[in-house]
Formats: C-alpha cells, structure tokens, sequence
C-alpha cells in the first residue's frame, strides 16, 4: 500500500492550458493534481496520522488542554485542508504541540503555510504572548473572525449570530427550488442534476 502512495504521489504528469489548448507536459516536484478524487483519501490518511502523533507526544509531557476542551480531551479538529488546534496558553502546551507539528511535518513532507495561519490568544499577559509569537513563527489573529461563514469568538453566540446563520441556510434551501427536491411521503430527497 505504501509502495503505491509513493508511486502515486510521486509521479504525476501536468499540462498547461491557455485557450482551450494543452501546451507541453512537466513532471511534478510533490504532491497530486489539484481535484484528483484520491486527494481525499490521503489527507484523511495524513491527518489521521497526525492526530496520533499529537496524542503520543501530549500524552508524555506535562500538557494543558484548553479549559474549555479539558473533559472532552479535545487538543485539534480538522476539516477539509484546514487544522485548528487547541491548548491553555503556556509556553509548555504550545511547546508541546509545535513539537508534534514539526515531527509530523518533517516525516510527511506537508508544511503550513504560515502566510494563512494565526495563533489566537485570551487573557494571556503580554510577555507571555510575544514570546510565543516568537517561537511559533505565527501572526497574531484578532478575534472574531469568520471560519466557514459562522463567527468565531471567545464569546458565545447570541441569538443575533444564530438568526443570521439560520436565515443564510433557510435562502440557501429556497434557492434549490422545486428542481432539486422530490417528494416522497414525508421525505424530501435532493436530486443530483
């Protein structure tokens, strides 16, 4: 299986297309084409990997988790390409998953792009928080911001963000129309066009 992955990720051919014709083919350096269907798969697999390399490294040291996640034991999420991690603001937590990070890097080939990643902070002291800065190699994010279209806070949602979120979703379905739900009995199926 492995011999596979290696031979399909490493050998992938690419063209260029500029007005509806293809121009030369190049060999890619890393990685597999953009919208191939096994892309999927091995991020899942990646990911997967990962998140048990977090939990071997997290589970010898002295790690805090946010107080938020603790009875959950939830230190990361991850969706599509993105991957959100989680931990009480101490130097040795963020250490910690750094270090779980870099390994998982170092042995996968897949690095982030800093360009796109933020650390996010609450109730931290400043020297605290530049000093992570400092040995995280992220920018600063201020919060509230949107991920997904839903509003990310320290703070809980208030009916005015649900509402919103609510109305997005119900235009969202009145959109569809007639031609994409049939009904069946009690059933309304989404029709695939």
């Amino acid at each position: 299986m492995v011999t596979w992955i290696v031979a399909y990720v490493s050998t992938p051919w690419f063209t260029i297309s500029q007005n509806g014709s293809c121009f030369g083919y190049f060999q890619g350096k890393r990685g597999i084409r953009q919208g191939d269907p096994m892309s999927p798969l091995l991020f899942t697999l990646c990911m997967e990997y990962l998140s048990r390399r977090i939990t071997k490294v997290i589970s010898r040291v002295e790690f805090n988790y946010h107080p938020l996640y603790r009875p959950l034991k939830l230190n990361h999420l991850c969706f599509a390409d993105d991957l959100l991690m989680f931990c009480r603001g101490n130097r040795t937590s963020i250490k910690v998953l750094l270090r779980a990070f870099a390994t998982f890097s170092y042995s996968s080939g897949l690095e982030m792009n800093n360009e796109k990643s933020d650390i996010y902070f609450n109730g931290i002291a400043q020297g605290e928080v530049d000093y992570i800065l400092r040995i995280s190699v992220f920018k600063a994010g201020i919060f509230r911001f949107r991920y997904l279209g839903i509003p990310i806070s320290y703070k809980i949602m208030g009916i005015e963000d649900c509402t919103r979120l609510v109305e997005k979703v119900v235009a969202t379905i009145r959109g569809w129309g007639p031609r994409c739900l049939v009904i069946q009995g009690d059933f309304y199926l989404l029709r695939q066009s």
